[in-house]
C-alpha cells in the first residue's frame, strides 16, 4: 500500500511536512515551518528554548509532530521522545522558502536532503548572511535539476521546474509501486516563467497520477490579493516612480530574483539606479554561475548599486566587509550619505528589518514607498502596524504593487482539471473544503498525522 500522511500543511498555509510511504521506503516532501507557528504561546523575547532544551518546548505545546526516527539526536536529548536512528530515507525540498525548509535543522543529520541546485545556492547564501540565526542542519545536500530522476528505495522522484516567487522552485512526480503521485509545491501560472509551471502540469497530466498533493494558498471565498502579473507590477511601478521627484523606496521579499529584475528595469526606464543591500548582493553573486537563472550582478550592472550600512568595520560581518572595503574605490558601492544626497536619482530596496536605515538616509517628505508583497491578512497585524508607523513618521507616499507567488483559485482548479488525478489532497491552504468544488476528481481532506492510502487498495 502507498500512503500519504500530512504532518504539516493540513488546514494551514505553510509548514509542509508530507510523508510518502511505499513499501519500506519513506520520504518527506518539504520540511517547513508554518506561518504563525509560535503566535499562540510566544511573542517578542518570549521564544521557545532551543540549545540544550532541543524540541522540548515545541513538543509541550504540540507545535511539532512527535515522529520517531526523524529528529536529530541533538534536539531530543532533553525531551521525552527517545532518539532512534533515522527511519526515513530522504527529504525532498521543493523550494527555499522558510515555510517549506526551515525545520530541516531539527531533522536527523543522517537523512539526505535533495533540493534544486539554485535553491542550494540560496540556502548557502541565507546561511552565510543570517549571522548564525538561520540554520538548515548538517545534512548531505544533494542537488537536482529538471530532468533528474532520483531513485530512493522503491520510488523514483522526478523534479520539474515551476514558476514561483523564488528561483529554483520545483514540483515533483513521484513514481511509486501503485502509480505516479504529483506534488505541486508552490506554483503560479501568471508569473514571468509560467511556461515552467505549464511543463509541470503537462508532465503530471501525462502520468495520470493516482493522487495529487496540491497547494491552495489562494483558494478562498474572498482572495485579498490583486490579480497582477510581474509585467503589471513593472508597469505600475514605472508610473509611480516617473511621477515622483523624490526617493523611491521599494519593499519586497529579498530572494525574489524576478522582482529584483523588475525593479532594476524600472530604475533603468526612469533614469534612476536601483540600490540593494549587501545581503541581496551576496545572494545575487552566488547565482552568477547558474546559467539557468538570469540574476543581475549589481557590481557590474550600470543601473544598480550596493548599499553598505554606516558602522565600524570591525563590527561588520564577512559578507558585508567585502563590499564596505570598496566604498571609496568602486562607484557601485554606496552608503547612507550618498543615498541622502542623491534621493531623486535612486530607487532603494528595503525590507521590514532594514527600516532603521531610513533614520540615516532621512528621506524627504512625500518620498515614494512601494510595498511589493502581499497585503496583510489581519488588520491588527503588529508588523503591519509598525510599518505604517514608520511610513507616517517619515511622511512617505505609501503604494501597493505586487504579483502573488501563488496561483489563484481558478488557476488551481484548472490545473487539477488538466492533471485529472485519481484523488486530490489539498495542502498549504486554510480552506481545503473548497476543493470539493473542483468536480473533475475526488478530494480528501488531510488530518495531521492520519495516513491517506492511495492506489489500488485505497477506499
Amino acid at each position: 500500500m502507498v500512503s500519504i500522511t500530512v504532518h504539516g500543511g493540513a488546514g494551514q498555509i505553510g509548514g509542509n511536512k508530507i510523508l510518502l510511504e511505499d513499501r519500506d521506503t519513506r520520504i518527506f516532501l518539504d520540511f517547513g515551518e508554518p506561518f504563525g507557528l509560535l503566535d499562540d504561546y510566544f511573542v517578542d523575547f518570549l521564544s521557545p528554548r532551543e540549545g540544550r532544551f532541543g524540541l522540548r518546548d515545541y513538543f509541550h505545546f504540540k507545535l511539532m509532530p512527535r515522529i520517531k526516527g526523524v529528529y536529530d539526536e541533538e534536539y531530543l536529548e532533553d525531551t521525552d521522545l527517545t532518539y532512534v536512528p533515522p527511519e526515513f530515507d530522504a527529504i525532498f525540498i521543493s523550494h527555499m522558502h522558510f515555510d517549506h525548509s526551515m525545520h530541516l535543522r531539527f531533522a536527523d543529520r543522517n537523512i539526505p536532503v535533495y533540493l534544486g541546485a539554485t535553491a542550494n545556492a540560496i540556502r548557502r547564501s541565507w546561511t552565510e548572511t543570517s549571522l548564525g540565526k538561520v540554520k538548515f542542519g548538517e545534512h548531505e545536500f544533494r542537488e537536482f535539476r529538471t530532468g533528474s530522476k532520483i531513485k530512493v528505495g522503491s520510488i523514483e522522484v522526478e523534479p520539474i521546474h515551476v514558476d514561483h516567487s523564488t528561483p529554483g522552485a520545483y514540483g515533483f512526480i513521484v513514481h511509486t509501486s501503485e502509480g505516479a503521485i504529483a506534488y505541486t509545491g508552490d506554483l503560479r501560472l501568471h508569473g514571468p516563467r509560467g511556461d515552467m509551471t505549464e511543463d509541470f502540469v503537462a508532465r503530471a497530466s501525462s502520468e495520470r497520477p493516482i493522487a495529487m498533493i496540491c497547494e491552495g494558498t489562494r483558494v478562498s471565498e474572498s482572495d485579498p490579493r490583486e490579480n497582477m502579473s510581474e509585467v503589471d507590477v513593472g508597469k505600475r511601478a514605472r508610473e509611480l516612480v516617473s511621477s515622483s521627484d523624490k526617493l523611491a523606496i521599494v519593499s519586497f521579499y529579498p530572494k525574489d530574483v524576478d522582482r529584483i529584475r523588475t525593479f532594476r528595469d524600472v530604475a533603468k526606464a526612469t533614469g534612476r539606479k536601483f540600490v540593494v543591500s549587501a545581503k541581496v548582493a551576496h545572494m545575487l553573486k552566488m547565482l552568477q554561475d547558474d546559467e539557468h537563472i538570469d540574476a543581475p550582478d549589481p557590481m557590474r550592472d550600470s543601473s544598480m548599486l550596493v548599499y553598505v550600512r554606516r558602522m565600524a568595520n570591525m563590527d561588520r560581518v564577512k559578507y558585508e566587509k567585502v563590499y564596505a572595503e570598496l566604498l571609496e574605490k568602486d562607484a557601485h558601492v554606496v552608503d547612507s550619505d550618498y543615498v541622502r544626497k542623491h534621493q531623486a536619482e535612486l530607487m532603494m530596496h528595503t525590507d521590514f528589518f532594514q527600516l532603521t536605515e531610513l533614520i540615516d538616509i532621512q528621506p524627504k517628505r512625500d518620498s515614494l514607498f512601494i510595498r511589493s508583497k502581499s497585503e496583510p491578512f489581519e488588520e491588527d497585524d503588529i508588523q503591519e502596524e509598525v510599518l505604517q508607523n514608520w511610513v507616517n513618521w517619515f511622511g512617505l507616499d505609501f503604494r501597493q504593487a505586487h504579483a502573488s507567488g501563488h496561483a489563484s483559485m481558478s488557476e488551481i482548479f484548472s490545473i487539477i482539471d488538466r492533471v485529472s488525478p485519481g484523488v486530490v489532497i489539498p495542502v498549504h491552504t486554510e480552506h481545503p473544503e473548497l476543493f470539493a468544488r473542483c468536480k473533475s476528481c475526488r478530494s480528501v481532506l488531510p488530518r495531521p498525522g492520519n495516513a491517506i492510502p492511495v492506489g489500488k487498495g485505497a477506499v
